[in-house]
């Protein structure tokens, strides 16, 4: 089915293309109604003819531009215009929607459709040179660079293809070009990726930065697994092997961060366990004139903090020494010596409340920042209720029994206000005494233990990045991030939350400064830390790389509307827009009557360009906008695209309406007072009114008072048999701003507009003449008939006329007895008769009737 139909529209197209190319442009000045009827109608079959063509279901395929059927429409549009310019501004109005919408619409999409196959064809060149070097196993910098560019001209052209009309025919072109170019892209990304990321490790080792290459690296091996390609996979491994045989480990940093605790950092994931080359095994480190209790490694295994049975004495020096024989987590020994530094101990920092949460038990937490002495002076309340807490040893850790906090009726579910103060660390002699702790905790007796995780962080726009979790956060700012070009360090702009409130999704704004001179990409590394949900379960510090592309597409032009409250032109683009005012001299505007006409310009707002249109009067305008004529406010500031549009001014936007309906003392006739002063073309239109549900007849009379308020209408003899009160509807009638009114429906009294028929003649035994009519008649003067006896004139002086008790009926009785008897008689009506019904109506003309 789908065939023939494609069929029937190209054989369409063949016909009207002849008409088209034989119809002649008519001059503007010489246009006729019938002429512009002509012309509009001929653009409307270009225009459904130019439907069908960039529509799957008519001829289109996604691949081939329709320029044939593109330029007989807009030469058929443009002729149709010029003729419908000449007309009045009522009759020009309605025409020039037609053709906006029948017509202008499909001018426009076509537009669309073949920038779109222009888009996809610029798409399908690059990702034809990827394909081609990944299907020869190559992955260097040329496959990095045709990776970026590809992935460049798909963001950059996408909103070419999405703006293609028509979800069936948009859905085709994105299979052709996009989706299939996004395949190969993404079976591109992770090989690139462990590239790059082996690259900035040996660039990083080159500089002697190693805590910058063991990042790229723990990168590098991290996608490693996603490269399905076993040629390029392998080439990859071979590569990062070499730089890890290379990468020597060491101890990066000691320091004391508190009086118990002393911190060793590394530039490798270390071996855990207490085990001989173990890095959590406590004879492995040594501290000057102090025991060491434990040793215990951080998550990234990149850390031991070593936990003292004795504190540190303040503004005392102490010595550290590491051990030789620790090895890493891949069994690589540290150092062929042992490594030896010294610190001078100093501490003056408080010790805070980091976080309040439930445990799996349902007690609940207190967290501080460092080790506090159990002899502190602890108070604790909950809702300004004093709570007890478990006996302590120095520890970081205050834990409040399940059994204490169902005393003093915590509910599961509820969030509750928390006090803590008197906590001291372990700084001997003057120790550091916190700031007492305000705050609010949620409640859970079967606590989230688990930890919040990010689900996804993706690219926005070219200076926006999106992080989403897995769950609600406490909060997220960013102090939770580590953005970083190579060492550069990257500081966000702004963090939003993007969620309505639900803290789940963030936008990260990062400065313009990203992108280096004449560059159009930018990789970061993004990480995510110290995040926590609402029961402040810290989740794990993820790194990933990311790149951003300079947003090189021009703005497009979107709508043109008149705002009535504003009294402006606002032109708006698929983008915000440079602060300024447009550049006047690209831009040229035509009023009403065809003239040019100078915008005022108001600075931009928004996406959106504003003309101040105080001083214009009301009419379509039309403006052809230049390339250049406003910028985007990306960080390339691209000029706009050229196009032309029109934008009609329509400052009253009030709808007529019926103030009532008039009772006429003509028969047949009533009247309609509107509002305010209407269109003759469609007040007087038989069409916009109906009695009693029925369209009034096409011959019934209209007359539009000076004003322009106030229709009579006077109904055709015969249509109202009796007088009463008629339902009346109006409808479609417009105000001389083109505003429609409501549908309007009311009764009124109109008079008997239907005369008397004259409809048989008789003779009695009496010689009287009986003439009955179509109703009740009276005799108002002389009846004035015209009687004929054998073709022979009977004169009024030889009868008399006068009503029988039947009031349809007139007798006319002889003065000469016999006169009617003999031969044939035949009576008609005339003007001068006075016979009439009781609404005044007269005995219709010229009716005879023999006998």
């Amino acid at each position: 089915m789908k065939n023939k139909k494609a069929i029937k529209v190209m054989s369409a197209s063949v016909i009207a293309a002849s008409a088209f190319v034989s119809t002649v442009s008519i001059e503007a000045k010489a246009a006729t109604v019938s002429q512009v009827e002509k012309l509009v109608q001929t653009a409307k079959d270009a225009g459904t003819i130019l439907k069908w063509a960039i529509s799957i279901e008519g001829t289109a395929d996604g691949k081939t531009r329709p320029w044939t059927a593109y330029n007989n429409a807009k030469t058929a549009y443009n002729n149709a215009v010029k003729a419908v310019n000449t007309l009045p501004a009522a009759q020009k109005n309605k025409y020039m929607a037609q053709l906006e919408a029948e017509v202008k619409i499909h001018i426009d999409r076509t537009m669309r459709y073949i920038d779109a196959i222009t888009a996809g064809e610029k798409i399908k060149e690059k990702q034809q040179t990827l394909a081609y070097l990944l299907d020869l196993n190559t992955i260097n910098d040329q496959t990095e660079k045709a990776y970026h560019e590809l992935s460049t001209e798909i963001r950059k052209q996408a909103i070419l293809l999405d703006r293609v009309y028509g979800q069936s025919t948009r859905d085709l072109i994105r299979s052709q070009y996009k989706q299939s170019a996004e395949k190969v892209r993404d079976k591109a990304m992770y090989p690139v990726t462990v590239k790059i990321e082996i690259d900035l490790a040996t660039k990083a080792l080159a500089a002697n930065n190693s805590s910058t290459a063991e990042k790229h690296i723990a990168e590098a091996k991290k996608y490693l697994k996603y490269v399905d390609n076993a040629v390029i996979n392998k080439s990859l491994t071979d590569r990062l092997s070499t730089i890890e045989t290379n990468f020597t480990p060491k101890v990066i940093k000691v320091s004391a961060v508190e009086p118990k605790r002393i911190k060793v950092e590394f530039n490798k994931a270390m071996l855990t366990g207490s085990g001989t080359n173990g890095a959590e095994n406590t004879s492995n480190y040594s501290v000057s004139g102090r025991t060491i209790k434990s040793v215990k490694l951080a998550d990234d295994k990149k850390s031991a903090l070593i936990e003292l049975n004795e504190p540190l004495y303040t503004n005392s020096a102490y010595t550290v020494t590491v051990k030789k024989n620790i090895q890493t987590a891949d069994y690589v020994t540290l150092s062929t010596n042992d490594y030896v530094t010294s610190f001078n101990f100093s501490d003056i920092a408080k010790p805070t409340v980091t976080f309040v949460t439930t445990d799996s038990n349902g007690n609940l937490e207190v967290k501080f920042s460092e080790l506090i002495d159990y002899n502190s002076p602890l108070a604790i309340t909950i809702d300004g209720k004093t709570v007890s807490y478990s006996s302590f040893s120095d520890t970081d850790t205050v834990v409040i029994k399940k059994a204490e906090l169902d005393r003093i009726g915590l509910q599961k579910g509820k969030s509750y206000s928390i006090v803590v103060s008197g906590a001291r660390d372990l700084v001997v002699y003057t120790p550091n005494t916190m700031n007492t702790y305000s705050g609010t905790f949620f409640y859970n007796s079967t606590a989230d233990t688990g930890i919040p995780e990010v689900k996804r962080i993706q690219t926005k726009d070219e200076k926006t990045i999106t992080i989403e979790f897995n769950e609600a956060l406490a909060d997220f700012s960013a102090s939770n991030l580590v953005i970083t070009k190579g060492t550069t360090t990257i500081r966000p702009t702004s963090v939003k939350d993007v969620s309505s409130g639900s803290k789940t999704t963030f936008e990260v704004e990062l400065p313009a400064t990203i992108y280096g001179t004449n560059e159009t990409t930018a990789w970061l590394n993004v990480q995510v830390k110290s995040y926590k949900d609402l029961a402040n379960n810290i989740g794990r510090t993820v790194d990933q790389a990311i790149s951003l592309a300079k947003d090189l597409n021009a703005p497009t032009f979107v709508s043109a509307v008149y705002d009535e409250k504003t009294n402006e032109f606002q032109i708006t683009f698929n983008k915000a827009l440079k602060t300024g005012t447009p550049l006047a001299s690209k831009i040229k505007m035509y009023g009403p009557d065809s003239n040019e006409v100078k915008p005022a310009f108001k600075a931009n707002s928004g996406s959106k360009m504003i003309i101040d249109a105080k001083n214009l009067a009301d009419g379509m305008y039309i403006l052809d906008v230049e390339a250049g004529t406003v910028k985007d406010n990306t960080s390339a500031q691209n000029d706009n695209r050229p196009f032309s549009t029109t934008v009609l001014k329509k400052a009253d936007t009030i709808k007529p309406t019926v103030n009532t309906l008039v009772t006429s003392t003509v028969n047949g006739q009533f009247k309609v007072h509107f509002s305010e002063a209407v269109t003759a073309e469609t007040a007087t239109s038989a069409s916009n009114y109906m009695i009693n549900g029925v369209s009034l007849p096409s011959n019934t009379l209209f007359s539009l008072n000076n004003d322009k308020n106030i229709v009579t209408i006077t109904l055709p003899e015969g249509q109202i048999r009796s007088t009463a009160l008629y339902s009346i509807t109006v409808r479609g009638v417009t105000d001389l701003s083109d505003n429609v009114m409501n549908s309007y429906v009311n009764n009124v009294t109109i008079q008997d507009n239907t005369q008397p028929e004259l409809e048989s003649v008789t003779r009695d035994i009496n010689d009287n003449i009986k003439l009955t009519f179509s109703e009740n008649i009276n005799l108002i003067g002389k009846a004035n008939l015209i009687i004929k006896l054998d073709d022979q004139l009977v004169t009024d002086d030889q009868y008399t006329v006068g009503i029988s008790s039947n009031q349809r009926e007139l007798i006319i009785t002889p003065k000469v007895a016999g006169l009617f008897i003999p031969g044939k008689i035949s009576i008609e009506t005339t003007a001068a008769t006075g016979i009439k019904d009781s609404a005044g109506n007269t005995v219709k003309v010229g009716v005879m009737a023999e006998k």
